[in-house]
C-alpha cells in the first residue's frame, strides 16, 4: 500500500494538492496574514468526489474555522478504515459500506459529513461499469460469467454491483470480482486481464473518451436516484475528546460542498492534467437520505459484507442532517417539474432537501417560494443549480417567471 502525504496550508502561499497516482491538481489561495491553525490529519481517496474538500481548502473555508488539513492518499475506504484503527487520521473520507463495516466490527466510527451520490440515470452518472468498445458485451445481463475490476473487495462496488444485477434480472453471484487500484484499471481493460471495470471519475471519461470504452451499466442509478455514496468519518474517541474540531469541520465540509455542487466549474482545474471534457461529476450534498441509507445497508448484509445491520443513531452523528434529493428540470419547451425519486411532486413532508435543477430553457426558469424559501434560475439562459433549503409546514410555489399563469403549482409541505 503505497502512502503519499501532503499538507494542505490553508492560508500558505503554496498548496500541495497532488494525490497518489492520479495527481489531481490545484493551487491553494493564499490569505494575508496566516492565524495560528490547528491541524486535522485525514485520508482520502484519488477520485474526484474529495474535491470539494481541496476547494474548500483553496476557498478559505476550512481556515475560517481555524482548520489546517494534512492529507493521505489510500486506495480504498477499507483500507482507510484500517488506518483509522491504527490512529493513523483523525477523519477519513470513505463509502458508507466501509464506514458500516467498520462500526460493525468493532470499528467505532461515526459519521459527521456527508458527502456524494450517485446521479439519476447511466447518461449523467459519474461511477460506472466499463467494458471496452470491441468487447461483445452490450447489456448487463452479459456480464454473467465474466471478470470486473473493483478498487476493493467487500466495498461498495462489490455491494452496489451485485445488488444492481439482481435488481436487473441477473444473477448477482455470476461475476468474479477482483481487486485493483482505480488508476490501474484502464490498462487491465484495455490488456484483457479484466472483462470489466467499476470505475468513478476521472476514469470514466478518461477510459470512454481516450480508450474508446462503453458505459455497460451505472449500478447507482438502477438502486435509486440519488444513491448514497460516500462520507466523512471519524474515531468515536476523538470526536468525545475534540467536540469543537468535529463541528468545525463539519461547517467548513458542508460550505465546501455546498460551494462545489454549485460551482461545478471551479472543480474541473482541480482534476488530473489532460482529463477530456464532459466529465460526469458527483453530487454533493450535505443531507444523508436515511432511508436509502438502509437500503445500501441490507444490500450489504445480503452479499455477506457486514453480518449485522449497523446502529444508525452511533453510526451517524445527531449533527448530521437527514434529507432527500428533489430532482427538478426546466424545458425544453414549456416545461416545469419537480420530482422525488422519479414522481412528480405535489406533498411533501415538512424537513431538508436538496433541490438539483436542470434549467434547459432560455425562456422559462425554476422559482420555488414559500416559508423562508425564495431560490431560482436564470430565465434567460440554460443552466444547472443546486440548493439545500429546509421546508416548513405550509405551501410553496414552484413557477417558472416566464410562464407564471401556465406553469404555477403549489405543493404542500405537511
Amino acid at each position: 500500500m503505497q502512502r503519499r502525504k501532503g499538507i494542505h496550508h490553508v492560508g500558505a502561499a503554496l498548496f500541495a494538492g497532488a494525490v497518489a497516482l492520479t495527481l489531481f491538481s490545484g493551487t491553494a489561495v493564499s490569505s494575508p496574514q496566516r492565524q495560528a491553525l490547528t491541524t486535522i490529519t485525514l485520508d482520502t481517496l484519488p477520485i474526484a468526489n474529495g474535491l470539494p474538500l481541496t476547494l474548500g481548502i483553496n476557498k478559505g473555508f476550512f481556515a475560517a474555522q481555524g482548520l489546517e488539513i494534512k492529507s493521505t492518499t489510500l486506495q480504498s475506504g477499507n483500507d482507510i478504515v484500517l488506518a483509522m484503527s491504527n490512529n493513523q487520521a483523525n477523519i477519513g473520507y470513505v463509502g458508507y459500506v466501509p464506514a458500516m463495516i467498520a462500526r460493525t466490527s468493532g470499528i467505532p466510527v461515526t459519521i459527521i459529513a456527508a458527502s456524494d451520490d450517485e446521479g439519476t440515470s447511466a447518461t449523467e452518472n459519474w461511477q460506472d461499469i466499463l467494458v471496452k468498445g470491441s468487447s461483445s458485451i452490450q447489456t448487463p445481463a452479459q456480464l454473467a460469467g465474466k471478470t470486473i475490476a473493483v478498487n476493493a473487495l467487500k466495498g461498495v462496488g462489490e455491494v452496489v454491483i451485485r445488488a444492481a444485477l439482481k435488481k436487473s434480472g441477473v444473477d448477482p453471484n455470476s461475476v468474479n470480482l477482483v481487486a485493483m487500484p482505480f488508476p490501474t484499471m484502464r490498462t487491465a481493460l484495455n490488456n484483457g486481464q479484466v472483462d470489466a471495470i467499476w470505475a468513478p471519475e476521472p476514469f470514466v471519461t478518461q477510459g470512454v473518451s481516450l480508450d474508446g470504452d462503453r458505459v455497460v451499466m451505472a449500478p447507482g442509478p438502477v438502486l435509486g436516484k440519488y444513491f448514497p455514496n460516500g462520507c466523512y468519518v471519524a474515531r468515536d474517541e476523538w470526536v468525545a475528546q475534540n467536540p469543537t474540531l468535529a463541528k468545525a469541520f463539519q461547517t467548513a465540509m458542508n460550505q465546501s460542498l455546498a460551494y462545489a455542487q454549485a460551482h461545478p466549474e471551479e472543480i474541473i482545474p482541480l482534476l488530473p492534467a489532460g482529463t477530456p471534457s464532459g466529465i460526469h461529476l458527483p453530487v454533493w450534498s450535505s443531507l444523508i437520505d436515511r432511508q436509502q441509507l438502509l437500503q445500501l445497508a441490507q444490500y450489504a448484509k445480503e452479499y455477506g459484507v457486514i453480518t449485522t445491520l449497523p446502529n444508525f443513531t452511533k453510526l451517524i452523528s445527531g449533527a448530521v442532517v437527514s434529507g432527500k434529493f428533489l430532482q427538478a428540470t426546466v424545458g425544453p419547451g414549456v416545461f416545469v417539474t419537480l420530482r422525488l425519486n422519479g414522481s412528480v411532486v405535489k406533498t411533501l413532508p415538512a424537513g431538508s432537501y436538496t433541490i438539483s435543477v436542470t434549467d434547459k430553457s432560455a425562456k422559462d426558469n425554476f422559482h420555488l417560494t414559500g416559508k423562508g424559501v425564495n431560490k431560482s434560475t436564470s430565465v434567460a439562459k440554460s443552466q444547472t443549480a443546486s440548493w439545500t433549503v429546509k421546508l416548513a409546514k405550509g405551501s410553496y410555489t414552484v413557477t417558472s417567471d416566464g410562464h407564471p399563469k401556465l406553469l404555477s403549482r403549489t405543493i404542500t409541505v405537511t
